[in-house]
């Protein structure tokens, strides 16, 4: 056998990749004759539209025994800005008789993303007539499982198939998928099949991969994702431009993306899509969304190549309201809200786009219901539309049934106009309650800017006392609410007024100066005020709470009142009557008893002294008053002038003369209670036939 020198191809920067092919297959001519030849080809750089390799170097050494070494060695490789890796290195024993075989492939790259790699396998390259065909196979640790198998015709029609497995946790660090401390796993099976009409063009891809087990994990837990199983398949066809069709399909697992966690429902959720590229933008088009126990939905989405603004539309999508909330909003929402505490029921028919942000919104709701511990709606049915750039909309929201603190309201039906920026009736509107009607005259609502909420100006007429006491299991009132209601906004979850809230009752008048009430439909709403009451008539106020007989007119008020889920927390009251032309001062000997109770004394004591008044009914008294001073749990009491170290609530006048001194100037709150309801509850209800 006779040994030649090798041949050697000179290494020229900038060497083309077709000129390098060239040589490269003068390989063939010298694998025919017996003796032994070997082929180098160095080059200093192959390089395509979008690529390139430098340092290459291939040796083809033959044998007489038709079968020849190949190894291979290449510097550098850029694909874009990527570098996949920095040097690689190959060989195997290469067959010649039917056209290129290696069955023995050996593998080995270094300062890849991946770090070192080795893989093992083998190829096959024939040739017959104008058709040749590639079969490639390698599997490695890190590389996982590859194949490939490509066919070329002498037109320069070509297919490629390729199909593979990997495991994730090196992979998804490398492409930087996620951040580069989140951990990361599961295995990937893909297939593509793609071809084209010559080699400088692909004309269609079809393609598939299957995820198995995948998780992820962020440092501080706020996202992560456990056994999840997901198939994406699509295909893509070139015309004028490129278009096709894609479906994502998640068939098991959870994934916690804070502040949302979603897990497979028992059957897939799939979404599909039809998807071109223009001239000018990418564009998913007739795309659907099936989310089992959610509901349905048409989108679509348009996003420019060059430039970021992006245009969605979420179209008829029929969802079941509850777990909507439950799923997509409640999450958002702050924990101790109002609206996160709700319970929400119905179907809910909307559509919605954006550009990015939210331009539009049409909706149809139907059996809806809303229940929360402070309030509930039944039977809610609302339909309307709202847009950014349309100065009026309009909007149709009714209810069967509804309560606010337990307190039930009628049914209510409003119209209302919407614009860009809020919404306000269109017509005034009555909401009936317990016997009354309140009457809403403005009615209007702002949600963008500093002042977002709402505000209400109106009246109440004729609600019962009676009814309201008893759900407020308040003590028994008599009577109906007569009350106007000046300009009330509500803001960030407080509730305030800009003027007076008067009301009616017992023939005087309640005025309501400073009202505010923080976290109104919150778990512990605070109300803060300041009270008076004007010309309260003391006979029927005592007749509603039983406490005996009283004659006369009430002034008085509560300053800084402090109410923290609906109980007294602070306040500084005083309350004492006034002489009024044509209302006699009288008391009775059970009203007697009632307040020296309250004042902390036994009641009127002393055999001959209860029997000498119990035989008046009533007794004349000039002066009656109370004050209470609550803070920390705490009532400091007085009257309406202090004597002996105590205090006068009572000052009696003509014979017999009661006067009632108190001296037990503190007593804790809950104490004060118990013995109002205590002065309430003992003794049989006077009547003076007045």
């Amino acid at each position: 056998m006779q040994d030649f020198n090798p041949l050697r191809l000179p290494m020229t920067a900038g060497f083309r990749l077709r000129h390098w092919l060239i040589f490269f297959c003068a390989g063939f001519l010298l694998s025919g004759p017996a003796w032994a030849q070997t082929l180098e080809i160095t080059a200093a750089r192959v390089q395509g539209a979008s690529w390139q390799a430098q340092h290459l170097k291939v040796m083809l050494r033959t044998h007489a025994q038709k079968n020849a070494s190949l190894q291979f060695l290449a510097g550098t490789l850029q694909i874009g800005k990527q570098h996949p890796w920095q040097a690689i290195q190959g060989n195997c024993v290469l067959q010649t008789r039917q056209g290129w075989s290696c069955s023995a492939l050996h593998l080995a790259i270094s300062g890849s993303p991946w770090g070192a790699l080795q893989g093992a396998g083998r190829f096959q390259v024939l040739r017959s007539g104008g058709l040749g065909s590639l079969h490639f196979q390698l599997e490695g640790a890190k590389l996982g499982k590859l194949t490939l198998l490509a066919r070329s015709a002498a037109s320069g029609r070509w297919q490629l198939q390729t199909q593979g497995e990997v495991v994730l946790t090196d992979w998804v660090s490398a492409l930087h998928l996620l951040p580069a401390n989140w951990q990361s796993g599961g295995e990937l099976g893909w297939q593509m099949h793609s071809s084209g009409v010559s080699w400088s063009q692909i004309s269609a891809v079809h393609f598939w991969a299957q995820l198995h087990k995948g998780q992820f994990s962020s440092p501080d837990g706020l996202q992560a994702a456990q056994n999840v199983a997901a198939q994406l398949s699509g295909d893509g066809h070139l015309q004028k431009h490129w278009q096709g069709h894609v479906q994502l399909r998640w068939d098991e697992g959870g994934i916690l993306w804070s502040p949302w966690y979603w897990a497979a429902p028992a059957r897939p959720v799939v979404m599909q899509s039809r998807w071109r590229q223009s001239a000018k933008n990418w564009h998913l088009e007739r795309g659907q969304i099936n989310w089992p126990n959610l509901g349905t939905a048409k989108f679509a989405v348009s996003e420019p190549i060059q430039g970021s603004k992006l245009d969605w539309h979420l179209q008829d999508a029929d969802v079941a309201l509850a777990p909507l909330f439950t799923t997509w909003i409640k999450p958002l929402l702050p924990a101790s809200s109002f609206a996160a505490q709700a319970l929400l029921a119905g179907h809910l028919h909307f559509s919605v786009a954006g550009n990015p942000a939210l331009c539009s919104v049409h909706w149809d709701l139907q059996h809806g219901d809303f229940s929360t511990q402070q309030m509930s709606l039944a039977g809610v049915v609302s339909h309307g539309a709202w847009g950014a750039n349309v100065p009026v909309e309009k909007a149709v929201f009714n209810w069967q049934s509804a309560t606010l603190y337990h307190i039930p309201l009628g049914p209510l039906a409003v119209r209302v106009v919407l614009h860009p920026g809020g919404f306000a009736l269109q017509q005034p509107v009555d909401l009936h309650l317990l016997g009354g009607v309140l009457h809403f005259q403005e009615l209007s609502g702002h949600w963008t800017g500093p002042h977002s909420g709402f505000s209400m100006q109106g009246n109440l007429q004729g609600m019962s006392m009676k009814s309201l006491t008893q759900i407020m299991h308040w003590p028994p009132f008599t009577g109906t609410i007569q009350a106007s209601i000046p300009r009330l906004t509500y803001h960030a979850g407080t509730i305030q007024t800009s003027g007076e809230l008067s009301a009616g009752i017992f023939g005087g008048k309640l005025l309501v100066r400073d009202l505010q009430v923080q976290n109104f439909l919150g778990v512990m709403p605070l109300l803060r005020a300041n009270v008076s009451v004007q010309g309260l008539q003391l006979k029927p106020l005592t007749d509603a709470f039983h406490f005996g007989y009283i004659s006369g007119v009430l002034d008085g008020n509560l300053r800084n009142l402090y109410l923290l889920n609906w109980s007294p927390e602070a306040f500084q009251g005083h309350f004492e009557t006034v002489k009024t032309p044509g209302v006699p001062q009288k008391i009775s000997y059970q009203a007697v008893q009632s307040i020296t109770k309250l004042g902390g004394g036994d009641g009127i004591s002393g055999f001959f002294q209860g029997m000498f008044l119990r035989m008046f009914n009533t007794f004349s008294y000039s002066h009656l008053g109370m004050g209470i001073d609550l803070s920390n749990g705490v009532a400091e009491l007085s009257g309406v002038h202090p004597e002996n170290g105590g205090f006068v609530i009572l000052q009696g006048q003509g014979l017999p003369r009661v006067d009632i001194v108190g001296y037990n100037r503190r007593v804790s709150w809950d104490e004060l209670l118990a013995r109002l309801k205590t002065a309430m509850e003992t003794g049989p209800q006077m009547h003076t036939g007045e």
